[in-house]
């Protein structure tokens, strides 16, 4: 008695080899008829125009031609097994499109009749190839993200933990403490290794104090402005507090300085750092090289920029540019003349947007560290244009006359000579779109002449402009 399957394998072993890899290549992407010598006699597939190309001439090549070194010992050992009427399980290989691209293909080997042609019956590997590789490039780049998360929250701990001032993060929603070093928890004269993590903070302070820094917290989060306050100590010393509000993501955080203030005697001092720190014009301290060394809250908010560590330490030049003036040329004559009035500039916030500002400078050679301080205010919304060469022009010769008397006339027009060559350079190659042979045509001067002023001045143009 033969069974289903029987009969089916007889029918099969006996119908034609091109007739059965029709038949099958109605469900696999590749199907190849190979006779007994390994030579391709037919060829059918389901794949690409741009595959088919190529896979249309494999017609009567040996099969090895059309596949990788590294994949023929498996292809000979398979159809070894195949013609001695073994089972073989799913195998592997990767043929060779235009001679350098690779079709990877998973087949299954089936010997027809009794002339010893194999039909391959095949699935394109490069989807699922395709799909592994994105998946590994998904993973490796998580795990780089992590490493950076934990270096940076590594970074962030260690400064936060060796900072010199006493700080305290609270949700400004519910008060309660998220983050306290080590320098807060002396500053409250609690016990070193004394969580304060989840604590209320206005739990820290006696009950007539709890309500005033309560409203603190208000304030800072309604008005979005830092705030300090001064509260006494009874039998202790007395606390300054400074709290400015942040964001991270979802969360508002208050961001709580704690100090000791310097006494009564420095009471002045205290009042005058108050009115500087929340004076409407925004207003900045550089040392002798032009880096930030303090800024108050309004530049803060001129500059969108959320803390004023992330200004300290960068250079004056990241923030603000002058009209017509470089940094070089402003810090030399403050350091000659001491003093720049109503100059005309604009500031870089941090979210691109630039704000047109009038600007006055003074040079702070007394003190500990030479500098000099910058007070800004930004042009009204329905102010003058952003870069008005008459009212440069027009404020460069006010400076000249209050300069008069004070420096050397040879210095002056040696200064203003320099200011004004600068000023129409910059307006001829703006004017040509940094042309420089027309800019020099324009100017009446010869090329050469132009480079050597440009050279001097410290005007660049992009390399790639053509002349």
């Amino acid at each position: 008695m033969t069974s289903a399957s029987s009969k089916d394998q007889l029918h099969v072993s006996q119908a034609d080899a091109g007739a059965v890899a029709a038949l099958v290549s109605a469900l696999a992407d590749l199907t190849l008829v190979i006779d007994d010598g390994a030579v391709i006699k037919e060829v059918f597939h389901n794949l690409d125009a741009q595959s088919a190309a190529g896979i249309s001439a494999w017609s009567g090549q040996p099969i090895e031609e059309v596949v990788r070194d590294s994949s023929h010992p498996t292809l000979r050992n398979v159809l070894r097994r195949v013609r001695r009427g073994h089972d073989t399980s799913r195998f592997g290989v990767s043929h060779i499109l235009d001679g350098r691209r690779d079709l990877p293909v998973q087949y299954a080997a089936l010997k027809i009749g009794d002339d010893g042609k194999i039909v391959l019956a095949g699935r394109d590997l490069r989807p699922i190839t395709e799909l592994q590789s994105r998946l590994l490039a998904s993973q490796q780049s998580l795990e780089r993200n992590h490493r950076d998360l934990r270096k940076a929250e590594a970074h962030y701990r260690l400064l936060f933990d060796t900072a010199s001032d006493a700080i305290i993060i609270v949700d400004a929603m519910n008060g309660r403490i998220r983050e306290a070093n080590a320098h807060a928890t002396e500053a409250f004269g609690l016990a070193s290794g004394v969580g304060l993590g989840g604590r209320k903070f206005s739990a820290l302070f006696s009950k007539p104090q709890k309500s005033t820094v309560q409203a603190m917290l208000a304030g800072v989060l309604a008005s979005g402005t830092p705030m300090t306050m001064v509260l006494p100590g009874g039998t202790s010393a007395p606390l300054s507090l400074t709290a400015e509000l942040f964001r991270t993501g979802d969360l508002k955080l208050v961001l709580v300085r704690i100090s000791k203030p310097a006494g009564a005697a420095a009471a002045p001092e205290m009042a005058l750092d108050a009115l500087v720190r929340n004076a409407t014009e925004a207003i900045l301290v550089t040392d002798e090289v032009g880096r930030i060394l303090w800024v108050n809250e309004s530049f803060l908010a001129l500059a969108d920029v959320p803390l004023a560590a992330h200004a300290v330490g960068r250079s004056l030049g990241d923030f603000l540019r002058w009209n017509g003036v470089d940094q070089d040329v402003l810090l030399r004559t403050l350091r000659r003349n001491g003093r720049v009035h109503n100059l005309s500039g604009t500031v870089e916030g941090a979210n691109g947007q630039a704000i047109g500002i009038d600007l006055s400078a003074i040079a702070m050679p007394d003190g500990v560290q030479p500098g000099y301080g910058f007070v800004m205010r930004p042009h009204p919304a329905e102010g003058r244009p952003a870069d008005p060469a008459n009212t440069d022009l027009m404020r460069a010769a006010e400076n000249l006359v209050e300069m008069v008397g004070r420096v050397p006339m040879k210095d002056l027009v040696r200064g203003t000579t320099d200011v004004i060559e600068k000023m129409c350079i910059e307006a001829a190659l703006n004017l040509t779109e940094n042309n420089r042979t027309s800019a020099a045509r324009a100017l009446g001067l010869s090329r050469q002449s132009l480079y050597a002023k440009m050279a001097r001045l410290g005007i660049e143009v992009p390399e790639d402009d053509d002349w």
